[in-house]
């Protein structure tokens, strides 16, 4: 595989808003899982675990071993974006975290102006924790609210009160940090129209550069979950739903915020690189736990669990499954992710053999699809009619069943049915 750099001449963190700036300068990712939480949240079903001195010195010693096992397929490769997710990465302390990245730099080479991200529980950040974060090149935050209603807050397992996002924003902006994320949720039980609205207000007195709002889907495995899925509580209607959505877009964009992605907002050149290199569908390497990557053709999934991942490690074995893929699994994976985008589906994107995949594949449903109104033509590409955004995965679902040999319904005036603004199975923030 070729190396892989910024496209763009001038540092991707900076530049002026131009139309494509943040699309080329996100090439080529990687993540880090931090499997840690003081709380497992009510909705959470994400691989983490309680902190412990001895789970700590585990997970570091395997995620040497597994940086190492990776790093010969990233050779001359420069990395533009890092997302260092979890759990909850703020949750180690600062000598673990710089444990982590001397791996991360032995390891690999980062683009000059990389975008470094890390996820921040708000009631975690302190000074010394910011301290070394930015002494490691972390320049983006994410930070989890997802609401600012005490109430809401302890329903959905949350450690931290309505104050404390405020807290560590001011924290992290005394500490020189340019570039906020909020992350929110919106739709899970007992959620209402005057709490959303409270939310949204204190969010954007925050002033974020970023702003990720997400629909509550239920997770089985999950507390909240299994109750909404059991009838034990109520979900809002999905009407309620796509109207806390609307209300969501309508004030982040008065705002002066653009909906980048179907569930993620941001100010002029302030899109999250690393999250277009997964829409993208660009090279990305995945360490920890549950991490998922593709590079160079094969997605990989590590194993969900610590104990197997790390055992896996330590027996010098690969922990991962793989997935060859195919020309039907890339045009579809091609379609579905870029198609969240506001910008959509755009050939500049795409190598000629990928984008030739793509038209092949699902031409014919794409020309279709726009002439009965769910797509916009835009260029040489495609994308969602700004009132369907909300159901995009709808839209996707109607694009590819209409694929070659897909095994869907595929009859005249009939829509194949999703879950409407569903949590993306990428990290995002």
């Amino acid at each position: 595989m070729a190396p892989m750099e910024p496209t763009a001449a001038r540092d991707p963190l900076t530049a002026a808003a131009e139309p494509r700036v943040a699309r080329d300068a996100a090439r080529v990712g990687l993540y880090l899982h931090v499997p840690f939480c003081a709380v497992r949240c009510a909705y959470c079903d994400f691989s983490s675990g309680a902190l412990s001195a001895a789970r700590v010195e585990r997970w570091l010693a395997a995620m040497a071993l597994e940086a190492a096992r990776r790093a010969p397929a990233a050779a001359g490769i420069r990395f533009t974006s890092a997302f260092v997710g979890g759990g909850t990465p703020s949750a180690i302390a600062a000598r673990t975290f710089g444990a982590l990245w001397s791996v991360v730099r032995d390891h690999f080479e980062f683009a000059p102006g990389a975008e470094i991200t890390l996820e921040a529980n708000p009631e975690t950040v302190k000074p010394a924790l910011l301290e070394a974060w930015r002494g490691a090149g972390v320049n983006r935050l994410s930070m989890g609210a997802q609401s600012f209603d005490a109430a809401e807050l302890a329903r959905l397992g949350r450690v931290h009160g309505p104050g404390k996002p405020g807290e560590a924003f001011a924290l992290a902006r005394s500490a020189g940090f340019e570039r906020l994320s909020l992350d929110l949720m919106f739709g899970y039980p007992g959620h209402g129209p005057a709490t959303w609205a409270r939310t949204l207000d204190a969010a954007l007195a925050l002033e974020p550069e970023h702003l990720s709002a997400y629909c509550f889907i239920p997770e089985d495995a999950t507390p909240m979950g299994h109750a909404a899925l059991a009838g034990d509580v109520a979900l809002p209607s999905p009407d309620e739903q796509a109207s806390r959505y609307d209300e969501l877009a309508t004030r982040v964009e008065a705002a002066g915020f653009r909906g980048y992605e179907t569930s993620n907002f941001c100010r002029p050149g302030r899109e999250a690189r690393h999250n277009l290199v997964y829409w993208l569908r660009r090279d990305y390497l995945a360490l920890g736990p549950s991490a998922h990557g593709l590079w160079d053709g094969v997605r990989y999934a590590n194993a969900y669990g610590f104990e197997g991942w790390a055992a896996a490690l330590e027996r010098r074995e690969d922990p991962a499954s793989r997935e060859p893929e195919t020309a039907a699994s890339r045009a579809d994976e091609t379609v579905m992710l870029a198609l969240r985008l506001e910008d959509g589906l755009d050939p500049r994107d795409h190598g000629p053999a990928a984008w030739n995949e793509v038209i092949a594949r699902h031409g014919a449903a794409l020309s279709a699809a726009a002439r009965e109104g769910r797509l916009e033509q835009r260029g040489g590409g495609w994308r969602i009619a700004p009132q369907h955004r909300f159901v995009a995965d709808d839209v996707i679902a109607w694009i590819l069943a209409r694929a070659p040999g897909a095994a869907f319904d595929t009859l005249p005036q009939r829509s194949v049915s999703s879950t409407a603004c569903p949590i993306p199975s990428y990290p995002a923030a």
